[in-house]
């Protein structure tokens, strides 16, 4: 892949992945640390790029290498992402042992799901997508973030990571516990990597406590401008352990609502976990609409080969 083909590989693998991880692949794709794995190929069809596909370490969840696999809608079925595919399973073979591999597949891929067990990927995780469009309802979003704030007894403080890197980042850590991780039940995350998974233009809510005695934030959402279509995203939601169940994490969705209104988004959208049931209730709640979501999946190097 040259530095040509970047623009065009990101394109076609967030199409795929389904989930705006155009920031996420790009520090990947041109990360130089000589000590991660870093394996890209395209396809080309008269000078354009028709496919792409990637395998490249995730120094957030050690142990762990990212894979996908993308070819243009019109020129699936030709044997492009079998080539592709190919060429990671080649590449698979200089991973260190142990290594699991994973990826991230939206859920309306059914035939590209298959392919990925073919390669030895199977199913870990379903995540479900949501969307709330904002016409007109500036209104209702400000209300239920007012009256939800209230209930949680929190205030929302609107930052950035550049501006309060120590504090946002003290509070991902802290709200990690428990989450879905990408290599399984028992991957470990090295807090000292996870500033990497977010941009510097991304936008944090941060959930204070109104009770003086307390300082520290209980609970984070991150948010970030899909660049193009008028939408925001919700990259990442977390609140400690402790605080779990009162009502935090509504108070922070609906600020997210509030936020992505006032700066002039069409809609925000989210993935939440199948088994985050509370969530999925508040989700509906709200009135969001389902919309695509994405499969993680998992397998390790020595399956790479199709059966």
């Amino acid at each position: 892949m040259t530095a040509a083909d970047l623009k065009p590989t990101i394109e076609l693998l967030v199409l795929a992945a389904g989930a705006d991880k155009r920031h996420r692949l790009t520090e990947r794709l041109t990360s130089a640390a000589a000590d991660e794995i870093h394996y890209a190929f395209v396809a080309e069809r008269a000078g354009t790029v028709i496919g792409a596909g990637k395998l490249t370490s995730e120094p957030v969840f050690p142990g762990t290498a990212s894979t996908l696999v993308a070819v243009a809608e019109e020129h699936r079925g030709g044997g492009v992402g079998t080539a592709l595919a190919a060429k990671l399973s080649e590449a698979a073979r200089e991973l260190p042992p142990g290594t699991v591999v994973t990826s991230t597949l939206r859920d309306d891929l059914d035939r590209g799901r298959r392919f990925a067990e073919r390669y030895g990927l199977a199913v870990t995780h379903h995540s479900v997508g949501w969307r709330f469009d904002l016409a007109g309802r500036g209104e209702e979003v400000t209300g239920l973030a007012t009256a939800a704030a209230e209930r949680a007894g929190i205030r929302i403080q609107v930052t950035d990571l550049k501006s309060d890197d120590a504090t946002v980042m003290a509070c991902v850590g802290r709200t990690l516990v428990g989450l879905p991780v990408p290599g399984g039940e028992n991957q470990d995350v090295d807090l000292a990597q996870i500033r990497r998974y977010f941009s510097d233009t991304s936008v944090v809510l941060l959930a204070e406590p109104l009770d003086p005695g307390q300082s520290a934030p209980w609970g984070l959402s991150i948010v970030d401008e899909q660049v193009g279509t008028g939408d925001w995203y919700t990259v990442y939601t977390g609140v400690e352990v402790a605080r779990r169940g009162a009502g935090v994490a509504s108070a922070l969705k609906t600020a997210a609502l509030r936020y992505a209104y006032d700066v002039g988004a069409v809609a925000l959208t989210t993935h939440n976990d199948d088994t985050n049931e509370p969530i999925l209730r508040l989700n509906r709640a709200l009135g969001m609409a389902p919309s695509v979501g994405y499969w993680s999946l998992a397998g390790t190097p020595d399956v790479a080969d199709p059966a």
